[in-house]
């Protein structure tokens, strides 16, 4: 069986052996990705496996860096920290099966500290 996918202007169209399905990102997605840039917290975009754990509780991430890896249907979803600071929550393990927005992780705000001058 051979697939063919193409995305065009926010849609995946995905076709395979006479039939074809459109996948869209929906405005609940939407709204909880922004939420969760705000208080840190990662959640799985889709139904899936956790294939690679990157990080650990404890360690220092900046916006951006990998966390882990959720796979479904062979496709990878990369979910990466979306606020710099401290891990402080992983829930899961490689294998582990996550259903969709399922909090995965959560990275808290490194506290600044007050300006200090060297002497």
């Amino acid at each position: 069986m051979s697939y063919t996918v193409m995305h065009e202007r926010g849609t995946v169209w995905m076709a395979a052996d006479g039939h074809v399905a459109a996948l869209r990102e929906h405005e609940r997605l939407t709204a909880h990705a922004e939420g969760s840039a705000a208080d840190g917290a990662v959640a799985s975009p889709m139904p899936g496996t956790v294939t690679v754990v990157q990080a650990a509780v404890g360690d220092e991430v900046t916006a951006g860096t990998p966390l882990l890896v959720v796979e479904a249907m062979k496709m990878e979803h990369v979910l990466t920290a979306p606020i710099a600071g401290t891990v402080t929550e992983l829930a899961v393990t490689a294998g582990q099966t996550v259903a969709l927005d399922e909090r995965l992780a959560v990275v808290t705000p490194s506290a600044t500290a007050p300006d200090q001058q060297e002497n």
